[in-house]
Order: structure tokens, then sequence, then C-alpha cells
């Protein structure tokens, strides 16, 4: 026991200091810190506590010859010399890993091959018997580590990774090793002393490794005590009674810490097949009733309740990108995270893992304190932030300049007094201000929070193009002066009539999107290079309505454009949405609107299809709740052609829909054709309401043409009289 051993703790680069931290608790001397190891001399029951209690190494090696090897001979040579009899027995199973770096032998498997081969010569010479291999759990796992022409070999006393506790089965997608993840929740100041006023939150815990590493820190429980096999059982230095004293004493310290008050574990992923699979980590890593995993999205993360003075700790590692199929739609989620944090989560601690800094800075929180670590071979970032609640963001439109006088200024002044009063009171952000109201200013203005949205409808072609400049010049001082708004929150657009396949090709997609709020929700608008800016303001109340109906049912969204209408029914409890679409464009956007409230795209369908042709593969689905908001026309099938007409085809349409509504279900369909005219067969055979006067929004007032909007049901489940 007195005698010293050399020892090597190899880890992720990233974790040295944290090894070293622990080496020296228990007993380790001389220390050296290396890229990824750290060296040191301790006896045996050192070694034995670091492969019991270290919670960032991934293996402890046993230093036991240093010789030349400029060539597979000598390593031979080198090897056989060691007395290996002292080590293993015969009849003991062997595995070789190799490392070069800088050697003149190139090939690592040739060098572990001669490894192998010298030590079985040395048995067969000395008892005429030899090892055999065994690549998965060998008795005797070896070690040889070649630089610059110089062979370090050692006998692995882990046998295993350290980071291999036991616990976990299903680490889901792109999973943290436990080592990482305890460096991660010791870093965010997860401690020991934790106690029942503390919190720890994973809002996105998948398999809710962090939560059980915490745990393990909390508990005071060794990390190996539940391994089954370290590489120094077979190992003929193995002192069994020191090795047996210091599992007791181990067990006695888990005892002892499953007794004292805990903090709260939380954690919710939005996966319930992930939410299964942290359950059962936590119940094998026996934490059960004291770590809390269930489903909930990221939109509906709030504080837990009667919070002590304790510390209060947000840690999580959110997806890179594996589970998103788009970049962007990560910076979405961190934004949401970050600004859920902020108004949630005031003075709260923060904690972040992840690879992309661009993804950090969008949580938009004050940073005070990261450590760089190593994800396998992807570096990342742990980054801590001091969570602080940002001011009201309540945009609060105001008339500037009411001496301003002229045409246009005196109508838009009409019509802001009261729509203003009524938006602030409604808490509505996205409105329309003028719609055309003087022919001699043909454009649209809709505020969009901060931002000013102007559509201006094109000229006929006898209307000289500098009266039109003139007139647009115009029509941009006076909303600037009369708003305050500086000329970069301006956005202006010309208008034209769409025909034929024109109406479908892309106007751009390559202007900024910014974020508005309706609702209580959030959405991402174009309001540079479409000419729908990508959430209609129209449709406010029917998307109201969705969300009140919502909870609980299964929703369906026809045409659904970019999404809102899904978000709206997701914030309202929907048990599913799906979400149909022919443009590749939209449903992306939809996802990143999902992404931006907190809602997972993968558990909230999308899919790409013409609806009608959709409705018509569909046998046993049923729906509870449909909206339908499709063009006035269509032509976005090759070979041209109209394959969709609102008015020749919405009657096939709502009865293809009708047949997968259930039987007590809603279906709401809305159309902007200004000519449209229900088919009386529809009236026959279904109830349905005529609600366009009630869902026509105070800013659109002016226009009462502005869309056509139903209530359809099967008759069976109205009582007469319901239906006008």
């Amino acid at each position: 026991m007195a005698d010293l051993l050399q020892l090597t703790a190899t880890c992720s680069a990233g974790l040295e200091e944290l090894v070293a931290s622990e080496i020296r608790s228990f007993g380790g001397q001389d220390l050296e810190i290396l890229t990824g190891a750290v060296t040191f001399q301790g006896n045996l029951p050192v070694a034995y506590r670091c492969c019991l209690w270290s919670r960032f190494t991934s293996r402890i090696l046993l230093s036991l010859s240093r010789f030349p090897a400029p060539d597979t001979d000598a390593l031979y040579e080198g090897v056989k010399a060691v007395a290996w009899n002292d080590h293993m027995h015969a009849e003991n199973t062997l595995s070789v890993d190799c490392v070069l770096s800088d050697s003149q032998i190139n090939h690592s498997h040739f060098a572990a091959l001669r490894v192998k081969d010298a030590v079985v010569d040395y048995f067969r010479d000395m008892v005429g018997e030899r090892p055999s291999v065994d690549s998965k759990q060998p008795d005797i796992r070896l070690n040889v580590f070649i630089r610059q022409d110089e062979a370090y070999l050692s006998l692995d006393l882990a046998g295993d990774s350290l980071h291999r506790r036991g616990y976990r089965q299903d680490g889901g997608q792109a999973p943290l090793k436990e080592s990482l993840a305890a460096a991660i929740v010791t870093r965010a100041g997860v401690t020991p002393g934790m106690g029942r006023d503390d919190v720890i939150l994973d809002p996105l815990c998948g398999s809710g490794t962090l939560l059980v590493e915490a745990a393990l820190i909390i508990g005071d429980v060794a990390p190996g005590l539940d391994r089954r096999h370290f590489g120094f059982l077979k190992w003929r230095g193995h002192q069994r009674l020191i090795w047996q004293d210091l599992v007791d004493e181990a067990m006695a310290r888990e005892e002892a810490g499953s007794e004292r008050p805990w903090p709260r574990l939380l954690g919710f992923d939005s996966d319930p097949s992930v939410v299964k699979a942290a359950l059962a980590n936590i119940d094998r890593a026996g934490f059960r009733g004291k770590i809390h995993v269930e489903r909930r999205d990221l939109a509906r993360l709030q504080p837990p309740e009667n919070l002590g003075n304790g510390r209060h700790l947000l840690v999580t590692n959110p997806p890179y990108g594996e589970r998103l199929s788009d970049k962007e739609e990560v910076k979405y989620l961190y934004r949401c995270l970050g600004r859920i944090a902020a108004s949630a989560f005031n003075r709260w601690q923060l904690a972040v893992f992840c690879s992309n800094p661009d993804l950090l800075d969008a949580l938009a929180q004050k940073t005070i304190g990261q450590y760089r670590f190593y994800n396998g071979a992807i570096p990342c970032t742990l980054r801590l932030f001091e969570v602080a609640g940002h001011p009201d963001r309540q945009v609060s439109w105001q008339i500037h300049n009411d001496a301003l006088s002229s045409t246009l200024a005196n109508r838009l002044k009409k019509n802001l007094k009261p729509l203003l009063k009524w938006a602030d009171r409604e808490k509505i952000t996205c409105l329309r201000i003028y719609d055309r109201d003087i022919p001699e200013y043909n454009v649209a203005i809709d505020l969009y929070g901060p931002w000013v949205h102007i559509q201006e409808y094109a000229a006929p072609d006898t209307v000289d193009a500098d009266k039109v400049r003139i007139r647009r010049k115009e029509i941009i001082d006076t909303v600037s002066e009369l708003l305050d708004c500086k000329r970069n929150r301006i956005f202006v657009k010309t208008r034209e009539k769409q025909k034929g396949k024109k109406q479908y090709e892309k106007q751009g997609a390559k202007g900024r999107l910014v974020e508005v709020e309706e609702g209580g929700g959030h959405f991402l608008v174009n309001l540079s290079d479409y000419l729908d800016a990508g959430l209609f303001l129209d449709h406010r109340p029917l998307r109201a309505t969705i969300q009140a109906l919502a909870k609980g049912t299964r929703f369906l969204n026809l045409y659904c454009y970019t999404g809102s209408a899904t978000v709206h029914a997701a914030m309202g409890g929907a048990r599913t949405t799906t979400s149909v679409d022919t443009s590749k464009t939209y449903l992306d956007w939809a996802r990143k609107n999902l992404c931006i409230n907190g809602l997972d795209p993968e558990r909230h369908r999308l899919e790409r299809c013409d609806c009608l042709e959709w409705l018509q593969g569909r046998k046993v689905e049923r729906y509870d709740l449909i909206f339908i908001d499709p063009p006035t026309f269509s032509n976005t099938k090759k070979g041209g052609g109209k394959v969709f007409d609102i008015q020749r085809d919405h009657g096939q349409l709502i009865e293809a829909a009708m047949a997968l509504l259930e039987s007590d279900g809603l279906l709401l369909f809305s159309t902007n054709s200004r000519k449209f005219k229900l088919d009386e067969v529809l009236a026959e055979r279904f109830a349905i309401h005529d609600i366009s006067a009630k869902t026509i929004p105070l800013d659109f007032g002016r226009n009462k043409k502005i869309h056509r909007a139903f209530e359809i049901r099967h008759r069976a489940n109205v009582a007469p009289g319901d239906i006008e």
C-alpha cells in the first residue's frame, strides 16, 4: 500500500483541471496536467478511488514500462521484457489499445498485434500456455502510447471507459457522455451541499443525463459504484480487501446522502419516447422520487411553485440541429429559450452547453462565465448567464405630430386615434391602419410591432412614373413624421395583380425575418421580400377562435401557409396538429414559427402535398378541428393549367375535409375571394353558419369584404335553430 504507482488519468479535452482537482482530493501526488490527461503518483487505494469516484476521467492507466520503440521489432522486445506473470495469468483474456503520435510506426493495429504477440510469446515460453484475445471485455486491457519512437506501456485499471456508469441504456440522439455531463453540471454550479430550497431544472432534458449526474453529485454517490467490471479485478496486483473497504465506504456515503434534504431536480422534454428513456435511466440510477421528468414543450416552461431562497439553476444542452433539419430553426429555439428565461426566470442562473457561439448569443443574456469542452470531436462552449428580465417590450405607437396637416395625414390621424386605443386595450401589436381609404393614396399600411409595412398597389401604365415616385415619397414622409418612425423601420412593396404561374413564384425569400407578437405567440414575418408578410392580419380573430377551441383536439390546417394557425392551436393545447401545404418555403417557415414558440416541430406534423390530393388519400384519420384558407386559385402543378379554383373546387374540398371531421367536430373555412359564393349543395348536406361579420377585426372594419368565413358542422349534431 505504501508503494507509489505511476498513474495517468485520461479525459476529454477541457476536463483536465476538474480531473486534477479530483485526484488531489483522492491523495494523488506530483500531478502534471497535459492535454487530455493528468499524470500523477499514488498508492493502490488512490488508484482505486480514482476508478470508483472520478466523475470526469475516462481511464486510469498504471504505468508498466517505458522504452524506445523506433520500429515494431523494438516494440515487441520491449513488451516481452516485462515480467507479465506479476500482472496476469496465462489463462486470462487480453486486449490491446494502441495510439500513435509522430512515430515511425504508422499502423496502430499492427503495433497492437505486435504487443499482443509479445505477451503471448512470453507465456508460451514460460509455461507453455498462452492468453487468448477478447476485444469486448477482456480480463486485462493494455494501453500502448507511442510518441516520437518512445513507447509507454500501461495497464488499464478501468477496463472500460469510466464514463459508462451503467444506468444509461438509451441515450437518445447524440447523447452526452456521462463524464462530460458531470463536468457541465459541476461548472454550472451543482455542489454536494445543495438542499431543499435549491432547484435544478433542465427544460430540454433528453434522456436525463445532466439531471442524473447532478443527482450523483448531490447524493454523494460514487459514479463507479454500480459498474460490474473494472480492469483491475483480474489483475494479479489487485487487493480485494482494500477495494471492498472502499466500496463499503461508498455505500455508506450514498445511504447518508439519500437521507438528507434534497433540492428539486426537474426535467422536461417534448418527445414522449425520450421522456420514457429518461425515466428508465433515472430508475436504473436509483433516483426514482428524487428526479421528476415529464413531457412538456418549451412553450409551457414555467418555474416551479413555492420557490425558497436557495440557488435556482437552469442547465441544459439544447439540440445542435440533429433533431431539427435547419440550423435556422435551432436559432429560433434558442431565442425562445432566452425570451422565456427573461420573462419567467428572472435572477435564475442559466447554463447552456452548445457547439455554436452564435446560438448562445441568441439567448440575449449577460454572460458571467464560460468553459470550453469537447463533445466527441466537436468543440463546444458551456456559457453561464445571470438571467435578467427584459423591460416591457410592448410596442406603443403614438401620434407624434398632431399638427401635421395634409389629406393623407388627416386620414391617418382619424384612423389612428380609435385604432391605437383599441390595440393598446387588446394588446394587439400588428394591425392595419390604412387601406386605400383615399383613391389618390392607393396603399395599405400595416404596423408589425415596431415596423411599418406599406404595400403600394401598382398604378396603371398610363400614370407617369415620376408622379408615382413623388406620391410614394410623400406617403413615407407622412408616416415617418406622424409616427416618429425611423426610415429603416419602414418597408415598402409594390403589389401587382398576380396571374397564372406568377402568383406562386418566389418573391425573393432572402429578406430578414423579424419577430412579432400576437395572442401570446411569436411569429416571424418577412417585410422586405414577400408580398404578404407571413401573417394575415385580417385572420387575427379566426386564429384566436382556433386557440380558444383547440384544447385536446386533433387539429388540421390545410393550405397552412406559414403555420400561424397551427401555432395558435398548439398554444391552445391541441393534442396533435397536422399542417399541409404545397410550398417547401412556407413549411420551412412554419417550422421556424413552431421553434420560436418553443414547440418542437418533430411533434407537429408538417406535410408537403396538394391539399385536395392529400385529403383524397386519407381514409381512417379523423380530426376534431379543421381550418381551411385556400388561395383564390392555384396552378402549382407541373404543366400549368389551373388545378384549383376557389369557386369551382371549394365544394369538393369541403366535402373531402368533412369526411375526416369527427361527428361533433368543427370546420372553419375562410376565403379572400371577393366574388365567392358558397355552393348551395353544401348547405343541404352540412350545417353552415356565415361568421364573416364577427371575424373581421376593427382595423379591417372599413373593408367589410376583406374575407368570408364560415363554421361548418355535420347536421346530425346541430340543434334546430342553431344555424342561421
